[in-house]
């Protein structure tokens, strides 16, 4: 039986936190997750979709597409219990996550009842931060193309899956994020056609 979702606005959970949105292109290389980990005391850390194969101490976890969570909700719920998730898709509720409601509109929800989807999980998690009261967020995994022929940092998808990702798109929502909000985000994601946000290398970033 479906749970029907129980839409609440989003609660102010980090006010004034730094955070790391780990998302899922093929730059969140093992190298990268253990500079992540060393900093982890200093940073909220946020996994979008499979990132949760990579990285074991997430303190949050968002995915949207409903189909994501009927193929990785059991197994997500089995390696991390207690982790908080979150979703703006029904779908999700029934794996325990969270529920957002979700808009289409330019720029981020400025309205902590919903969020602006940006056709993207990644984002969708970002718009989330903003309630949560994240002040800087450093990306990584963000590359929005296929690097060497590889659009993940994982080979292939599961069959139900979307394998093809319309990265234009994304980019152009992406852009009409509010300027006063871009200026709180540093993409640190090398080979990174996403160039809406200062560009900063990760090390240099979580100083």
């Amino acid at each position: 039986m479906s749970i029907k979702p129980n839409y609440e606005p989003v609660p102010r959970l980090y006010p004034n936190c730094h955070a790391i949105f780990c998302a899922t292109g093929p730059s969140l290389t093992d190298e990268v997750v253990e500079k992540i980990r060393a900093v982890r005391h200093k940073f909220l850390i946020v996994g979008v979709n499979d990132a949760y194969k990579k990285i074991d101490f997430m303190d949050e976890h968002y995915a949207c597409d409903a189909k994501w969570w009927k193929v990785h909700g059991d197994k997500i719920n089995e390696m991390y219990p207690h982790l908080s998730k979150w979703c703006h898709d029904r779908e999700g509720a029934e794996y325990g996550a969270k529920i957002v409601k979700g808009k289409n509109g330019e720029g981020f929800s400025q309205d902590n009842s919903y969020i602006n989807t940006g056709c993207n999980s990644g984002y969708q998690v970002l718009n989330l931060g903003y309630h949560w009261g994240i002040t800087k967020s450093l990306l990584v995994g963000y590359n929005m193309k296929p690097i060497n022929g590889q659009t993940h940092f994982f080979q292939g998808r599961e069959p139900t899956l979307r394998t093809q990702s319309p990265y234009n798109k994304f980019i152009k929502n992406f852009n009409t994020i509010q300027p006063e909000i871009a200026k709180t985000i540093i993409n640190c994601t090398p080979n990174s056609a996403l160039n809406t946000f200062y560009k900063q290398p990760l090390e240099e970033a979580i100083l």
